[in-house]
């Protein structure tokens, strides 16, 4: 071991004192950390990692490319979802058929139930019966009955039918005839208007025309007829039951 013989100066014995501290100090460290097997990172570095030894830079790394896509659903869902719409669709169209038939149907029960009602076609007293001898009629006597109203009141019809004429005719003017469900067809003469077409359905008391002069009239009112296969029957027989 090694002998130091302090000198006498206080201050230099001190010194060599510190220094062979140090020195003592300095022989049990090691002198650098260069050999170490430790890996030192450093934050301005380059992206790297190192595995097993093994340096993996950013240009290794796996690229994707196209991103994975969650597929919703089984198989055959579209298929299926657009089968549910046809059968709703069908559904629905079934639903509106049979709702539009059980209106038919309780039209037609009603039509009728109101092909049994008759009503007068003017609110009018009449005038000339049917059958009165005269030289003022073309046949030589009145064929069907006269509801003397005024000008312009309303003609209705008597009963539950179908148009089948509207138009003019010489001694009758303005014309409307009505074929109803019992074959009957009743014509209203003398008209100042008419409110119908030729195939247009009426209702039982539904209003088809005015009151009027027009053709071979003496005055305002509604000649009434009705006729069987083209004959001339009584309306009064038609219209209350009676002679």
């Amino acid at each position: 071991m090694l002998k130091l013989k302090a000198p006498n100066n206080r201050w230099i014995s001190g010194s060599i004192l510190v220094i062979a501290i140090g020195l003592t100090i300095a022989m049990t460290l090691p002198s650098n950390f260069a050999g170490s097997s430790d890996p030192v990172v450093v934050a301005d570095a380059s992206l790297e990692v190192s595995v097993a030894n093994k340096v993996i830079g950013a240009a290794d790394l796996p690229i994707v490319e196209t991103p994975a896509a969650a597929k919703l659903g089984a198989p055959g869902t579209e298929e299926k979802i657009q089968k549910f719409k046809a059968q709703a669709a069908d559904l629905a169209a079934k639903e509106v058929a049979r709702i539009a038939a059980e209106k038919e149907k309780k039209a037609a029960e009603r039509r009728a139930l109101r092909a049994k009602y008759t009503v007068n076609p003017a609110r009018a007293r009449i005038s000339v019966g049917y059958g009165r001898r005269g030289r003022i009629w073309d046949l030589g006597w009145h064929t069907g009955i006269d509801f003397n109203g005024n000008y312009g009141d309303s003609v209705f019809a008597a009963r539950v039918g179908t148009v089948i004429f509207t138009g003019w005719r010489p001694a009758y003017g303005r014309t409307i005839e009505v074929r109803h469900l019992d074959g009957v067809v009743t014509r209203y003469a003398h008209l100042s208007r008419i409110r119908v077409v030729a195939g247009q359905e009426v209702d039982v008391g539904e209003r088809i025309g005015n009151i009027g002069a027009s053709g071979k009239a003496f005055g305002a009112h509604l000649h009434f007829e009705t006729l069987v296969n083209g004959n001339y029957k009584n309306p009064g027989i038609w219209l209350w039951g009676n002679d």
